[in-house]
C-alpha cells in the first residue's frame, strides 16, 4: 500500500482504530486482561472498552508497540508505510522531515516498528545456506603527524579476525532468511542458532570452510564449497546468503551511523523486508496484524543494554 492510499483511507484516527481492532479482533472484541468477551464500549474516550468480567477499561493499543503513544495513528500509519515501501531503509531524519515530528519521536517510533517486524517462529528447510558476516566501519588510516601506535592494536579489518560485530545467517534458498548478532562464532553457538531455526531431518545444509561448521555433520546433512578454489560446485555455494550480506549492509548506508547495540534490530527489519519481496497480499495490513501480536518489549526509546536488545530480538 502506497503512501497516497495510507493518507486517503486512514486519514482519521476513527478509521485507524477501526482498522487495528478489526486485525486483532476479528471475531470481536475481546479483554486484553482476562480475555473475556463479555466487554462494551466505554463512555467518554473513543476506542476504550470497559470489560464486564474484571471490571477495567482497555484498548486495542494494550500489549502492543503503540500502548501509551502519543502520536496520532494516521501519522503512525504514514510512518509506517515509509518504512515498509523504503527497500534500503529510511533514517529517522528523514522521517523527521517528512512527518513534521521531533527526531527523538521518529527514531523511537521506528524502533517500535522494528520490533512489530519479530517473526520468531522461523523454521528454515530444504537447501539451507548458512554463512557469518561482519559489520562495523571501514579501518580508517591514521593522520603521518598523529600517534600511529593506535594502528598497531587496531583489527577493524576485514574478514574473520576483526573486532567489528559478527553476524550469522540461515537462508532458505527460494524462501526466508535468519540473521543473527552472534559474538563468538563458536562451534557451540552456531550449532545452537542451526537447532533452534532449521528443521534438520528434512534439510540440507551449505557452508564455506569456515572451522566452525566442522562438526555439524553429526547434526544435520552438511556439503561446504573451499572458496580458496573456487566459490561454487553445482548446487554447493552459498551465493544466496552472500547476496543478502549485500543487500544489508548496501542498505545500513542509508542509515549513516547505526548504534552496535540496537543492530539486532535493523536486521528484523531487512529479515522482515526479504522474507515478504514476494508477498502478494497487503503487506501493511500483514505488519499491522504481526504487530498486534508483539507486545511492548520497548518500553523506553532507549534500551538499557545490548543484552536486553538481544533478548528482544532473539527471544
Amino acid at each position: 500500500m502506497n503512501i497516497l492510499a495510507i493518507h486517503k483511507n486512514y486519514n482519521t484516527q476513527a478509521k485507524c482504530l477501526k482498522l487495528l481492532e478489526s486485525l486483532r479482533w476479528p471475531d470481536g472484541v475481546t479483554c486484553t486482561y482476562c480475555d473475556s468477551d463479555h466487554t462494551k464500549p466505554a463512555k467518554g474516550e473513543a476506542g476504550r472498552h470497559s470489560c464486564r468480567n474484571c471490571k477495567r477499561t482497555f484498548s486495542v493499543f494494550v500489549d502492543t508497540i503503540f500502548e501509551d503513544t502519543r502520536l496520532p495513528l494516521p501519522k503512525w500509519f504514514m510512518l509506517i508505510g515509509l518504512i515498509l515501501n523504503s527497500k534500503q531503509g529510511v533514517s529517522a531524519k528523514e522521517l523527521e522531515r517528512n512527518l513534521d515530528v521531533t527526531y527523538k519521536t521518529a527514531y523511537y517510533c521506528a524502533m517500535r516498528v522494528r520490533i512489530g517486524m519479530l517473526m520468531p517462529e522461523t523454521k528454515l528447510e530444504g537447501i539451507i545456506e548458512m554463512d557469518e558476516s561482519y559489520f562495523g566501519g571501514k579501518p580508517r588510516r591514521a593522520h603521518p603527524q598523529k600517534n600511529t601506535a593506535y594502528l598497531s592494536t587496531n583489527t577493524n579489518k576485514r574478514g574473520r579476525g576483526t573486532s567489528k560485530i559478527s553476524v550469522a545467517g540461515m537462508v532458505e534458498r527460494g524462501g526466508n532468511v535468519k540473521p543473527k548478532v552472534i559474538e563468538k562464532l563458536t562451534k557451540r553457538n552456531l550449532l545452537y542458532m542451526l537447532k533452534q531455526y532449521a528443521k534438520e531431518d528434512t534439510s540440507l545444509l551449505m557452508t564455506d570452510g569456515f572451522r566452525g561448521y566442522s562438526n555439524l555433520d553429526a547434526y544435520i546433512e552438511h556439503m561446504s564449497v573451499n572458496h580458496s578454489k573456487q566459490f561454487s560446485k553445482g548446487i554447493t555455494h552459498i551465493n544466496t546468503i552472500e547476496g543478502f550480506w549485500s543487500y544489508v549492509k548496501g542498505g545500513l548506508k542509508s542509515f549513516k551511523s547505526v548504534s552496535p547495540k540496537y543492530l539486532p534490530f535493523y536486521l528484523v527489519q531487512y529479515e522482515w523486508q526479504y522474507n515478504h519481496r514476494n508477498y502478494k497480499g497487503n503487506q501493511f495490513e500483514a505488519f499491522l496484524t504481526n504487530a498486534l501480536q508483539r507486545e511492548k518489549e520497548l518500553e523506553y526509546w532507549k534500551a538499557e543494554s545490548a543484552e536486553e536488545v538481544k533478548e528482544i530480538a532473539y527471544p
